[in-house]
């Protein structure tokens, strides 16, 4: 009998993450290569055609039968359809893509797509920091602020696949602008670029630093970048909770390359949460650091897959 795995793609402005995954997200094999997303959509296809020939050949070469493909992919996902409903930044052209039908006409596989904060959720729940949630929030600081939830089993996607953008929930009124053209978002103050362009104001830059320099500067030591990051850090935990009031989770999942660089930053992040939040929200809660790191979204993207298999009966 040949083993069955599922192909998990991780869609990026500059790089497409490809790994192959068992059925319980496992990862027996991974490679990356670039998204070419400045050329457009035909060139992002290409990238992500290469990306699953390379995992099929392996699969093959392992005596292993690819059941389905899953992608993970910026933007407003249609849960129906699998196609992206809005314009991507730093993905042109890949807004209307019909994705599902280029790989099941390219490869004749089962194949599905996903929100690539969903995914990152829906490995987690599978195989990750919150197993055996019954209600799940996930938040990952990056650049930006990402968020999934899922609920009795289910990712929570809204009506057309817009639902938990934590990044863009309110944090302050007539606060400060967000890049998404909103005014006051969580993201503004708790996002990476938002910290460094803090940092950035506050040193007297005239060009906002990366969010690497910055986290970098607080590792080292600097009082300004800790004083910066720690602020962050606190408006993550009292952003959170309109959201812990709405879905009253048992297990937050923390991660993201600032969380698995500054354990400070996930004891601030609790440490607000928890002072912010009606004890009935903060009840039984746990607050846990994510697992997967930034294979995550490959392998939510392969347990999509495999969860679209098992429940069509296609395997």
């Amino acid at each position: 009998m040949t083993t069955p795995l599922f192909v998990g793609l991780d869609l990026g402005g500059t790089e497409v993450k490809v790994g192959l995954c068992g059925s319980t997200g496992e990862v027996v094999w991974s490679d990356r290569g670039p998204s070419n997303a400045h050329l457009g959509q035909q060139a992002i296809l290409g990238a992500l055609a290469e990306a699953v020939e390379a995992a099929l050949s392996e699969a093959t070469t392992r005596g292993a039968e690819v059941r389905a493909i899953g992608l993970g992919t910026p933007g407003i996902v249609d849960p129906e359809s699998g196609v992206i409903r809005f314009p991507v930044a730093n993905l042109g052209g890949w807004h209307g893509t019909d994705i599902v039908g280029f790989f099941r006409d390219r490869f004749q596989v089962p194949a599905v797509v996903e929100n690539d904060a969903n995914s990152a959720a829906w490995c987690e729940y599978c195989c990750g920091a919150g197993v055996g949630a019954r209600v799940l929030l996930v938040a990952t600081v990056g650049t930006g602020i990402g968020g999934g939830a899922v609920i009795d089993g289910e990712l929570v996607r809204g009506s057309i696949g817009g639902a938990m953008e934590l990044g863009h929930t309110l944090y302050q009124h007539d606060g400060r602008p967000c890049n998404c053209g909103l005014i006051g978002c969580l993201e503004a103050y708790a996002g990476g670029w938002a910290m460094a362009s803090e940092w950035g104001t506050r040193r007297g830059l005239r060009e906002a630093p990366s969010v690497s320099e910055l986290v970098k500067a607080g590792l080292a030591g600097d009082e300004g970048a800790n004083e910066v990051l720690d602020d962050g850090a606190r408006a993550l935990g009292a952003g959170l909770m309109s959201s812990l009031h709405l879905l009253n989770p048992d297990v937050v999942v923390i991660g993201g390359g600032i969380i698995d660089a500054r354990p400070r930053h996930l004891e601030l992040i609790e440490q607000e949460l928890r002072s912010k939040v009606l004890p009935k929200a903060s009840t039984d809660l746990r607050v846990v650091q994510a697992q997967h790191g930034n294979r995550a979204g490959l392998i939510g993207a392969a347990m999509c897959a495999e969860k679209f298999v098992r429940e069509e009966g296609t395997g």
